[in-house]
């Protein structure tokens, strides 16, 4: 029947594993485990001792090598025997009836450090005897006031002796979580702390992460302890140096938790770095012997201001970072909890264990804190991305609106510049060319002179010219220009019966002239002339022009009677030169000339002329 099948295939398996334990109870019962010894140390007696077995209570200002003698009858069976120690530090050699079976490295100080590594020898069956056999383990360690904790002083462990076959998974299992374990657990906090510190370098105002970071890579410094077997030159300092180690890694902790929360204090960060050279001072001055008493006391120090430091961090993150205390303060709680088991080992209120779980729990702490802190900053570089985009779409909107409002204020300047210009050749028209068509008109009705009446005529119809030419904004060449001034200015000034002296410098090749610059220009020009013509009563009259670096330089010099005293430089049509100027940037300066008359001397910028590139 299926049923029936199924239920005694059931029961067969039962029985199968049934029999299997059976056989490894069996197998496990040849293990033989020593825990009776005679130890002696130095040429003193062998003095009875119970195994696992602490130099500090027995002989705790003895250091050098320790000898253990055990008995042990061999198992029955061929399986290829072995002897196992689970602890022995700082290190062992282990003699079977007179033959070196094995060694943990250096004898002599400084001794390897072993404390944390268990050992395995193999028994070969030519040096056993049948019935009893000696075996005798060396010890070499340091007086038990030396050690900077209660894990590091001298002591052997209870003594296992059996099939190789059935140690060697206890040995492999102990050396997986003592030492391979911990290098791991090195390796990887170190990654971590360089990794948070390069975050911490790429947001410098997150100092949490730098102090984690710290704490990180501290840690894996403490963690190497467990495993490196080759200390310094001296004992005391490589104790010293452990023992000092366990304050600043502390430190960095409690200073990471506050800056978590937002909490920055001048004098916990002043205070920390204080006690940490206090705690090293204080290390370096007490003898040696009384190491491990000022370790303790130091520790327990140590281990209740991280718990107050944790307390704080639960009551402050309770009241502001509700999402904190929930994740940070129950792994907090945990490693307070290991902390705590650590400190009753030092006190020798609990057993030293076989595998120090303790060390080995703060990686959990590390990488809780770690998925928070890489959480955190994952958030701060998204909101810095969101702000980014806000920033950039209201960059955008701005300078939409500014271009915009450059739009309407250049609109408003065209316009305002279209009227002054409306106004100027509106005023050019009824100052100068209305005046001079109201001359004709008179002339005419009074019968003047065709001659003049003409002449009046062609000097009005100019003025319409350059009115016209500065509405219809057409640009002239320099040379041009030029041309067209000495042509003008030689004739009136010939036609009054004045001897004229024409002096002009060449322009520079392909200067363009702008049609304002040009009307203005050739009315200075024209009313400087009239004025040396009509008010100078002189001889002669010299005209100037030349094309500085900065502008045009125009200067009019008669041989008159100068200026009138009194006036100021002020006579008929100088109130017009001075406009024309100022609306040009230009200036100008009316003196007495060096051989007596008026001279007037013109400055206007040429910034607005044009390039041959330039000319519409």
């Amino acid at each position: 029947m299926p049923g029936s099948n199924r239920l005694l295939l059931y029961a067969l398996r039962c029985l199968a594993v049934l029999l299997a334990l059976a056989g490894l109870s069996q197998a496990r019962g040849q293990v033989v485990t020593l825990t009776r010894a005679q130890v002696s140390t130095g040429g003193a007696a062998a003095a009875p001792v119970t195994l696992p077995h602490e130099w500090q209570n027995s002989f705790p200002r003895f250091g050098g090598v320790a000898e253990y003698r055990l008995q042990f009858d061999v198992p029955a069976g061929e399986d290829l025997l072995a002897v196992y120690v689970p602890r022995a530090c700082s290190n062992l050699e282990v003699v079977v009836n007179g033959q070196l079976v094995g060694s943990g490295g250096r004898m002599t100080p400084p001794y390897a450090a072993n404390c944390y590594y268990p050992s395995l020898f193999p028994l070969p069956r030519p040096l056993l005897r049948e019935g009893t056999n000696d075996l005798r383990i060396r010890v070499a360690g340091y007086p038990a006031g030396e050690a900077s904790s209660r894990q590091r002083s001298s002591g052997l462990s209870a003594v296992q002796v059996g099939p190789m076959a059935q140690l060697r998974p206890d040995y492999d299992s102990q050396r997986f979580w003592n030492i391979t374990v911990s290098q791991i657990i090195a390796t990887v906090l170190t990654g971590l702390g360089l990794a948070l510190l390069g975050l911490w370098l790429a947001r410098r105002r997150d100092r949490y992460m730098l102090f984690f970071g710290l704490f990180a890579i501290g840690w894996a410094a403490l963690t190497t302890r467990l495993f490196v077997q080759h200390t310094g030159p001296s004992h005391h300092a490589t104790e010293v140096l452990i023992g000092f180690a366990f304050f600043p890694v502390v430190s960095c902790a409690m200073l990471f938790l506050m800056r978590l929360l937002g909490r920055a204090w001048r004098w916990m960060d002043i205070g920390l770095a204080l006690q940490a050279l206090a705690v090293l001072l204080v290390l370096c001055a007490v003898p040696p012997g009384r190491l491990l008493d000022a370790s303790t006391v130091l520790y327990a120090a140590g281990g209740l201001e991280f718990l107050a430091c944790v307390a704080a961090f639960l009551v402050l993150s309770w009241r502001t970072h509700r999402q904190d205390f929930w994740l940070v303060g129950g792994v907090l709680l945990q490693s307070s909890a290991f902390l705590g088991l650590e400190l009753l080992q030092q006190a020798e209120l609990l057993p030293l264990p076989r595998v120090h779980f303790v060390h080995f729990a703060m990686p959990l702490v590390f990488a809780v804190v770690a998925v928070r802190l890489i959480q955190l900053f994952v958030r701060a570089v998204q909101r810095a991305e969101t702000l980014n985009l806000e920033l950039e779409q209201r960059v955008r909107e701005k300078s939409r609106e500014i271009e915009r409002n450059w739009q309407h204020i250049a609109q408003l300047q065209t316009a305002q510049a279209a009227q002054d210009e409306r106004r100027r050749i509106a005023s050019d028209l009824h100052d100068d060319l209305g005046a001079q068509l109201l001359t004709i008109v008179q002339a005419s009705q009074r019968g003047g002179e065709p001659e003049r009446i003409a002449g009046m005529a062609r000097q009005a119809m100019e003025e319409m010219r350059l009115s016209v030419r500065g509405m219809t904004g057409h640009v002239t060449a320099a040379e041009e220009a030029l041309a067209d001034w000495r042509a003008e200015t030689v004739t009136r000034i010939v036609d009054a019966g004045l001897q004229v002296r024409w002096e002009a410098q060449e322009p520079p090749s392909g200067l363009i002239l702008p049609a304002r610059l040009h009307v203005q220009v050739t009315r200075i020009l024209r009313e400087a002339v009239s004025n040396a013509i009509r008010h100078s009563g002189g001889s002669c009259c010299a005209v100037q022009i030349a094309f500085e670096p900065d502008g045009l330089r125009l200067q009019v010099e008669d041989d008159g009677r100068g200026l009138p005293a009194g006036t100021g430089a002020r006579g008929s049509g100088l109130p017009n030169i001075e406009r024309r100027v100022r609306l040009l940037g230009g200036e100008h300066a009316f003196d007495a000339a060096p051989g007596g008359g008026t001279r007037l001397v013109v400055r206007i910028p040429l910034a607005a002329a044009l390039s041959p590139q330039e000319v519409p």
